[in-house]
Order: C-alpha cells, then structure tokens, then sequence
C-alpha cells in the first residue's frame, strides 16, 4: 500500500469514533426538544371549510368578528321572517281557495237546474190558467166541473210541492212594494188608497230558487 493512502485510511479511522458520537448526541437532542416542537408546531392545524366567512380557497382564515356574527344572525332571522310570511299568506290563500270552492260546490248544487226548473214553470202556469178559466156559476151548476176542477188543483199542488223541494217557490207580489230585481212592471196607474210603486194586480206569477229570482212576476203598480 502506498503512503499516502495509509494516512488518508488512518485518518478516516480517527474521524469514525467521533461521528459516532455526533449521530448519537443529534438523536439525544431532537429527543429534548420533541415535546417543545409539538407544543410550539402541534402536528394537526385547525383550518376553516369553504363557508359564508371563509375564503373560496379553502385556505386557513381568521375566525369571524362578533360583528360579522350579529350581522349573519340578523340576516338568518329576516330570512326566517321572511319564510314565516310567506308561510302565512299560502295558508290564506289556501283557506281562501277552499271557501270559494265550497261556496262553488254548493252553488253548483242549488242552481245547477235553474234552466230545467226554468222551462217547467209552464206546467204550473197552465194549472192556473185553468182553474181560473171556470168561472164561479159555471161551477156552481155542474158538479162534473167541480170535481174536475179539484182534481187540477190537486195536480197544482202536487207541482209546486215537487218544485219545493229544490227551492223554486211561487212568489206573493200581490199588494207588495215594487222591486225591480223580483217584478217586471207591465204598466202603470193611479189608485186612490194605495202608496205608488204598490203592486195591485199580477199577470203571471214569478218564481224564486232559493235565493234568486228565477222568473220575475209581470205585474201592474200603483203611480
């Protein structure tokens, strides 16, 4: 072996020892100071998901002011107020919508015929007509007449107790105030005794269903 590369062997052979303990005293001291490097650099950082205060990076971001907080549970609560009336006026118009449903359902149920029951009135119209075509000696000379006369006028009844029963009912306008939305004035004069506007005689009867008029009686009134 040439002299130069003994030394350079017997150099490295001195240094051996001494890294050993270099290495050893470095692990001592990551060992000390461990606990220090936990407390001053702790292994998981509390970090904010991508929210209203946070920015859209996602990144780690200072902790909303109590100002910011008032301001966001403020906003919240006129949401929620929002929402409430909102909430409130469907209901409403909810309740609103059933009655009117209702109140069309019964309508359909009580003048869902006005037109049929229209278009009848003819039958008890001829009733009166004929009763009141006999005159008062005729029946008092035939007996035959007269039975023929309260067989109509059971028929008459039997009528208008059938038109009763769905609410169609004869009017009594006779000696009645006048009323344009129930009678159809045919003409008009004056009457010693009796107020004006006063209906005195009736030409043909008008009819209610219900509450409505269903054919307005054609009468004369009083100046």
């Amino acid at each position: 072996v040439s002299q130069p590369r003994a030394r350079q062997v017997g150099f490295v052979s001195m240094l051996a020892p001494l890294s050993h303990h270099l290495r050893r005293a470095t692990c001592r001291s990551s060992l000390l100071f461990r606990p220090i490097q936990q407390e001053l650099f702790p292994p998981h950082r509390v970090t904010f998901q991508r929210c209203g205060f946070c920015s859209t990076n996602g990144q780690e971001q200072q902790a909303p002011s109590v100002e910011e907080l008032k301001a966001k549970i403020e906003e919240a609560r006129e949401q929620l107020q929002e929402l409430r009336d909102k909430l409130a006026a469907s209901k409403a118009d909810l309740q609103q919508a059933t009655k009117r449903h209702q109140n069309d359902l019964e309508n359909e149920k009580k003048y869902g015929y006005t037109k049929f029951a229209l278009s009848l009135l003819h039958v008890p119209d001829n009733l009166e007509r004929a009763i009141d075509s006999v005159k008062t000696d005729e029946l008092d000379e035939s007996e035959e007449l007269r039975r023929d006369i309260e067989s109509v006028k059971k028929i008459r009844h039997a009528v208008e107790e059938a038109l009763g029963k769905f609410g169609v009912v004869k009017m009594k306008a006779l000696d009645d105030t006048f009323d344009p939305q129930q009678h159809e004035a045919m003409f008009a004069m004056e009457m010693p005794g009796k107020e004006p506007n006063t209906i005195f005689h009736v030409m043909e009867p008008g009819y209610l269903i219900y509450e409505r008029t269903l054919r307005a009686a054609k009468v004369g009134i009083t100046k």
